[in-house]
């Protein structure tokens, strides 16, 4: 489902202007809770560490304090 162009500008104006709205931060929730389920496995550690045979992902921390993660590789 596409989103009218009001609707894309509203976003974007929020999302500069430092205001966040539910989706927003329900989007950061979930993105935090991924990545701590992720570390709590020993799937992840974070960037400049070294990986072990069961890491996944590298997580790193953002300049405005965001954590990101970056799949490694897949186990299978």
């Amino acid at each position: 489902m596409r989103m009218n162009q009001d609707d894309d500008a509203n976003r974007d104006n929020a999302a500069g202007s430092g205001v966040s709205g539910p989706d927003e931060d329900a989007e950061r929730r979930a993105a935090e809770k991924y990545i701590s389920d992720l570390l709590a496995r020993g799937e992840a550690v974070f960037e400049g560490e070294e990986p072990t045979p069961g890491t996944t992902h590298i997580v790193r921390r953002e300049d405005d304090g965001r954590l990101t993660a970056r799949r490694l590789r897949f186990l299978g």
